[in-house]
């Protein structure tokens, strides 16, 4: 009983900082969502971006056009990097809500199939769908937290697509201005 007890308090203590997180993240989002710019904030604005953008779940956030934006007028490597790890870390979000909320996420067709996936080649179905820019990342790191995958995998993991498609975008625009610039 005494073990059981502290699994639903540990349980509870991951449910109420996932919720805290969230809120966090949305009044943050709401609050923030006009006053960063790349001039004003610069690194910073990167970051808070692309952890809001992440970390939100629904909130629309321009992560790809700030990281575009500042790859064009700041060091790409160092937006990529931040813009890579803020991702990253903002996706926590769903993967601790899955890793709270298990029983609830059982009934959908979708989450049948990622949880089908994800038994079978789960690094996979992480790194690509972090890879690619697409709206579904949260269901797939809310099934990840659901089915317990490794936290410190999923982090690799995710880190290192969200990396490479910030690096793809910052690069992309760093040298299409250079080469708008050079043409007129």
């Amino acid at each position: 009983a005494n073990i059981n007890h502290r699994l639903v308090r540990k349980r509870n203590l991951v449910s109420l900082a996932t919720f805290l997180a969230v809120v966090a993240t949305a009044v943050a989002a709401f609050l923030l969502r006009n006053t960063f710019t790349v001039s004003q904030a610069g690194y910073a604005g990167v970051a808070v971006t692309a952890l809001i953008a992440s970390g939100g779940l629904v909130i629309p956030m321009p992560a790809l056009a700030t990281a575009c934006t500042a790859g064009a007028l700041l060091n790409p490597w160092v937006v990529v990097l931040i813009a890579g790890t803020a991702e990253g870390l903002g996706e926590l979000t769903g993967y601790f809500l899955g890793y709270s909320g298990r029983g609830i996420l059982n009934q959908g067709r979708l989450y049948l199939r990622l949880e089908a996936w994800m038994g079978r080649r789960g690094w996979l179905v992480l790194f690509l769908v972090a890879l690619v820019p697409n709206p579904i990342f949260d269901v797939v790191g809310i099934t990840a937290g659901a089915l317990r995958y490794p936290v410190w995998r999923f982090l690799g993991l995710v880190w290192t697509g969200k990396t490479l498609k910030f690096g793809a975008i910052a690069y992309a625009c760093t040298y299409s201005v250079s080469w708008l610039t050079g043409l007129f």
